[in-house]
């Protein structure tokens, strides 16, 4: 038997008949359709905004005016925390407030708020923000490294594949914020 027959007879069909070529050109469109950012599947999207949520309920405002209305949650950049913070949190409260979640348009603009994430690719607005806020009792959360050092409160890492945040308390007393021992312990990372 000639080498080619015995391959065509134990090659499976869709080999045998030249189909090769267009399953290749199926394999792109079937990653393409499975995109792993999406907001439900995004699992830093979903754990980051457990946290900011669980984080809210361990910080107190110190400014009376912070602790009646909504209790604002906005977001800049990042669509998927956005849409995460929405689909699971938007109906909760903190305390008695009832939680609203903003998305922000690029602009270092930010209107009065508890919690303000500002995403990594939106790091050429932060000295304008942190401007913005300095006199403010906002809980700034972000997600680049030595963000603690530019004023950050909160910061999210990644460890071993494993997102946690870590935290400054001085700048938490800057924005007025008493954060709760919880929340230090259990930080990957607390600067006293």
């Amino acid at each position: 038997m000639p080498i080619d027959m015995f391959r065509a007879k134990t090659m499976p069909s869709w080999l045998q008949k030249g189909r090769v070529l267009k399953v290749l050109l199926l394999v792109p469109l079937l990653f393409a359709a499975t995109d792993p950012r999406e907001a439900d599947k995004d699992t830093t999207a979903i754990v980051q905004a457990s946290y900011i949520y669980n984080i809210a309920k361990l910080v107190d405002w110190k400014d009376p005016g912070m602790k009646s209305g909504t209790f604002v949650i906005s977001v800049l950049g990042s669509s998927n925390l956005y849409q995460e913070l929405v689909k699971k949190y938007a109906q909760k409260s903190i305390g008695k407030q009832a939680i609203e979640v903003r998305k922000l348009p690029r602009s270092a603009e930010v209107g009065t708020c508890h919690v303000l994430f500002v995403a990594r690719d939106e790091l050429a607005l932060l000295p304008a923000i942190r401007k913005t806020i300095a006199d403010r009792n906002t809980l700034l959360v972000t997600d680049y490294p030595d963000a603690l050092e530019d004023g950050s409160v909160v910061n999210f890492v990644v460890v071993d594949n494993v997102v946690k945040y870590e935290i400054s308390l001085p700048n938490a007393r800057k924005h007025r914020l008493e954060v709760g021992s919880t929340l230090v312990q259990l930080a990957y990372v607390a600067q006293q």
